[in-house]
């Protein structure tokens, strides 16, 4: 049965298991969780996270998720993408995907989206997170990991100079969660996934990119006379 539901305009979050887990887990709110939160009744947020993806496999499934006809539905606001963490696995690994091709293939897909909803809509690109190697090891039984928090520094090093030649924001996931210093094994859940406070530090970045870089498509707060994207409809106090 199809029903006609009316679209708000959208967030699309496209990336690997960090997105797909954005929604929560074992009772924790996730980042995608809490920017849906925030703009309750003023957007959609579309979660697109493909648990296990790299970057190849993000380039596959990208014509199905971007289709066609984006530009005439309700606005895109924006776009998140959130790859690497699965490219950065050690030479060997299955999901691996070395440096240079990471980098190219990160450029495709900002330009593939962009060819599907226009230039107008932010990207936002977000650095793998730390890696806490001896729980990830533990984790999958395994006496070494297959993930070194050196080399998801170097991809992310990366993932920031894409943005930069490509006009994109960055959120350094990395950086916010503490890896190139500092104890930041607490905002892992298995040593790669986030914890609850990782989830919010990162939806806590995501908001402080938004509110520089583009404070009209950020949650409008009336309280503090701060504009943005409203309500949907009117308020009760005005229906009766």
């Amino acid at each position: 049965i199809m029903v006609a539901l009316r679209v708000r305009p959208t967030i699309l979050l496209f990336g690997d298991s960090l997105t797909q887990l954005g929604w929560g887990e074992n009772g924790n709110a996730g980042w995608a969780a809490l920017l849906a939160s925030a703009y309750t009744r003023r957007a959609d947020v579309l979660n697109r996270g493909f648990s296990g993806y790299n970057t190849r496999h993000a380039l596959e499934v990208l014509p199905r998720v971007f289709g066609s006809g984006l530009q005439e539905q309700e606005p895109l606001l924006l776009c998140t993408v959130y790859l690497g963490a699965n490219d950065s696995a050690l030479p060997g690994e299955r999901q691996y995907v070395p440096i240079d091709e990471y980098q190219s293939n990160l450029g495709k897909i900002v330009t593939s989206i962009r060819k599907r909803v226009g230039e107008k809509p932010p990207i936002i690109l977000m650095t793998p997170p730390p890696v806490d190697e001896p729980r990830w090891a533990s984790f999958w039984g395994n006496e070494k990991p297959d993930r070194l928090n050196q080399i998801s520094r170097d991809y992310g090093d990366v993932c920031k100079q894409v943005a930069a030649d490509h006009d994109c924001s960055i959120v350094d996931v990395f950086e916010i969660l503490g890896g190139n210093g500092g104890d930041y094994s607490e905002h892992l859940s298995d040593g790669l996934h986030l914890s609850g406070s990782g989830n919010i530090l990162l939806y806590e970045g995501l908001m402080a990119v938004i509110e520089e870089r583009y404070p009209e498509l950020g949650p409008d707060d009336p309280v503090n006379e701060k504009s943005g994207i409203t309500m949907e409809e009117a308020s009760w106090r005005d229906l009766c």
